[in-house]
């Protein structure tokens, strides 16, 4: 295979994932600036943790995480919960009222991905379908 080609594959993935995010961006800046987002992706991605290790994720001084916990806090969109065993450990998990609007949204973005789709006719779609899982099994 010649490189151009790897490059432009590897440009497309690169593009196709900026607008992936930039619809997802889109449908949360209503509810979250892009410091929270990343709080809140980290701790959707990898459970509750502690403020100290959820910096060390981001790379992010620990007062400036503690900054954007207060405000997701007093919104109702993460909860503080110190541990049983030591009083001092304190950890940050995500609210049930999160986790609804979180599911909400994913069907926001999947139905905003099926709109854009239907640009598309019946072979076209098949052609990505099948296109991607192709390159799904290849990076495997």
């Amino acid at each position: 295979m010649e490189a151009a080609i790897s490059t432009e594959i590897s440009q497309l993935i690169k593009d196709i994932h900026f607008l992936i995010k930039q619809n997802i961006k889109e449908i949360h800046s209503p509810h979250f600036t892009t410091p929270q987002i990343m709080v809140l992706s980290t701790l959707s991605r990898h459970g509750s943790m502690k403020l100290t290790d959820l910096g060390e994720r981001l790379k992010l001084a620990n007062s400036t995480v503690s900054g954007i916990v207060d405000r997701l806090e007093k919104q109702d969109f993460v909860n503080r919960i110190r541990s049983e065993e030591d009083r001092r450990v304190v950890k940050v998990a995500l609210s049930d009222k999160f986790n609804r609007l979180h599911s909400e949204m994913h069907r926001f973005i999947e139905a905003n991905i099926e709109k854009k789709l239907r640009k598309g006719n019946e072979e076209e779609i098949q052609l990505i379908l099948t296109g991607l899982k192709t390159l799904k099994h290849l990076l495997e």
